[in-house]
C-alpha cells in the first residue's frame, strides 16, 4: 500500500483535520474532520476563497474571517469557530507552492474561560459548552432550556459556580450542568423551570447539543 495512503485512511475521520492545497489556494485532498469542519462535500474541491464565503453564508467556519495565506514556510496559530471550538493550526508550504494544514481541536486545554456568575454571550456561551464536551471530567452533561421570560439575575443566584449560563440566539436562556447525573439535572432543571432538559452525547461539538436543545 501507498504509504501516503495508509496515512489518509488512517486519519480519515479524525482526531486531526488535514488538507493539502495547491499553489493556487484550491483543495487537492482533505479528510472527512476537515470537510466536515468547512462543510464541504465528500468530492468537492474548491479554491480557498469560495470555501470562506460559502462557510460564512452557512454560519459555520471561524468566526473572524480567515487572514490571508501566509507565504511563511511554516506557521502556526489559534483560530476560534462559530461552534465554539477553539481549533489549532499549523500550516506548511510544500516544494511546489502548495499548502499543507493539520488541525487540531484544543476546546479542553487549559485556558481562559468565561467568569461564572454572569450571562454570557452566544459566543462565549459556545466556547464554554464546547470546553464542556471536550473535558471527561465534565461528564455526565446536560444542558437545560428556560422561556425568553426567565430572569437571568434570578437564574444565576440559583445555579452553582460551575454551571454556565448563555442567551441563546432566539432569547431563550441556557443553563449548562457538568458533572450532573440525569436524575440530578433533571431535578435541578425542574426547580429552575426548564423547558427542556437535554443530556450530551459523547463526541458531539456544542452546535449539535445546541441544535437539539
Amino acid at each position: 500500500m501507498n504509504p501516503n495512503d495508509l496515512w489518509w485512511q488512517t486519519l480519515a475521520d479524525g482526531p486531526l483535520l488535514l488538507a493539502l492545497f495547491d499553489a493556487g489556494d484550491r483543495l487537492l485532498q482533505a479528510n472527512a474532520a476537515y470537510r466536515q469542519a468547512w462543510g464541504l462535500e465528500s468530492e468537492a474541491l474548491p479554491d480557498w476563497i469560495e470555501m470562506v464565503e460559502a462557510a460564512r453564508q452557512a454560519g459555520a467556519g471561524p468566526v473572524d474571517a480567515p487572514e490571508r495565506r501566509s507565504r511563511m514556510a511554516q506557521r502556526g496559530y489559534e483560530q476560534a469557530w462559530r461552534d465554539g471550538r477553539r481549533l489549532w493550526w499549523v500550516e506548511q508550504r510544500t516544494s511546489d507552492g502548495g499548502l499543507a494544514l493539520t488541525g487540531v481541536d484544543i476546546s479542553a486545554l487549559a485556558g481562559p474561560r468565561p467568569l461564572t456568575g454572569q450571562l454570557l454571550s452566544t459566543q462565549a456561551g459556545r466556547e464554554l459548552l464546547q470546553a464542556l464536551l471536550a473535558d471527561p471530567r465534565a461528564w455526565p452533561l446536560s444542558v437545560a432550556t428556560l422561556a425568553t421570560t426567565a430572569d437571568p439575575a434570578e437564574l444565576l443566584a440559583r445555579i452553582r459556580g460551575e454551571d454556565g449560563c448563555m442567551r441563546l440566539e432566539d432569547g431563550r436562556l441556557l443553563v449548562m450542568l457538568p458533572s450532573t447525573g440525569p436524575a440530578q439535572a433533571a431535578a435541578l432543571g425542574e426547580r429552575l423551570g426548564a423547558l427542556l432538559l437535554t443530556e450530551a452525547v459523547w463526541g458531539e461539538t456544542a452546535a449539535a447539543l445546541l441544535a437539539r436543545a
